[in-house]
């Protein structure tokens, strides 16, 4: 069993006491967004990464170069549909260029609740696309991050064109709202309610049995090797579960890898815990091409 250390006891500590009561709150996702934004871990000053910002497809993007490149991962960032942006991914980002040798390209694709189902999935299509042009390339997304990976790999596995590996934190793959959450979770950041009011946001009426919405109704025709990790105690822990058997089930290799103790997306933190680093290490060890 992992030992975590005085800092990742207290990263988690944080989440429970302060972040989760914070986004429980009914505020404007503005408000939430402009948050996460201000609280964002910052990557360390590191002469190996340099970071820039664009546009891809018309798509506004954040791209990290490690000083020697070995492929590129086009990763999508968490926070619900609603907040978060590639600012809260720069310290993961980083390091998953650093360690793993590729160019990391963050797309900052629209949000709920100005711009529902399917704008955010559409933008990160039109990125993935415009990337696979130039050759092969990885894929990856952390929690709503992780449901639009899914389904742009999907899509992208119908067109010919997926990824050569698939990383995924913590995936939102089932967004029905019926659903019954997992009793006697041990959920750290996320209250029902601002789960459900993030869903409700997304969808806006939408089909939540839509496989693009929902990935764990999904195709995929012949999935590329994949690594899920999770929070053990999560309320998507069952998430990352149910996609992985479901990838399983169309001839993919999955690894799924759970953290007890730990927040849920506590990856994004890498550097301020240590359990973050070992894990974003494995994930640049697989997206590199090992097992």
């Amino acid at each position: 069993m992992t030992r975590l250390t005085r800092r990742d006891r207290a990263v988690a500590a944080a989440a429970r006491y302060a972040i989760r009561p914070i986004l429980a709150l009914p505020l404007p996702w503005p408000v939430h967004r402009a948050g996460f934004d201000l609280f964002a871990p910052r990557p360390p000053g590191d002469v190996r990464t340099r970071e820039h910002r664009g546009r891809i497809a018309g798509v506004p993007v954040l791209t990290v170069e490690p000083k020697d490149r070995h492929g590129t991962l086009v990763w999508f960032h968490g926070g619900g549909f609603v907040v978060g942006s590639p600012k809260a991914n720069r310290a993961m980002a980083h390091a998953l260029a650093r360690r793993g040798g590729l160019r990391v390209i963050l797309p900052d694709y629209r949000k709920a609740p100005e711009h529902p189902f399917p704008a955010g999935l559409d933008d990160c299509l039109a990125v993935t696309r415009a990337v696979a042009k130039d050759g092969p390339y990885r894929l990856g997304g952390d929690s709503a991050g992780g449901n639009l990976a899914l389904a742009v790999c999907a899509e992208m596995l119908v067109e010919g064109r997926g990824p050569v590996r698939l990383a995924l934190i913590s995936p939102a793959v089932d967004l029905d709202p019926a659903r019954v959450l997992p009793e006697g979770a041990d959920e750290m950041v996320l209250s029902e309610a601002a789960l459900r009011r993030m869903v409700a946001d997304y969808l806006a009426g939408g089909d939540p049995g839509d496989p693009r919405a929902s990935p764990v109704h999904a195709t995929f025709r012949n999935p590329p090797p994949t690594l899920i990790q999770a929070a053990r105690g999560e309320y998507l822990e069952r998430d990352a579960d149910a996609i992985a058997q479901r990838l399983r089930q169309q001839g993919g290799r999955v690894r799924v890898d759970k953290m007890p103790g730990m927040p849920h997306d506590y990856q994004i933190l890498v550097g301020l815990a240590p359990a973050a680093d070992r894990s974003v290490s494995r994930l640049a060890i697989f997206l590199r091409g090992g097992r």
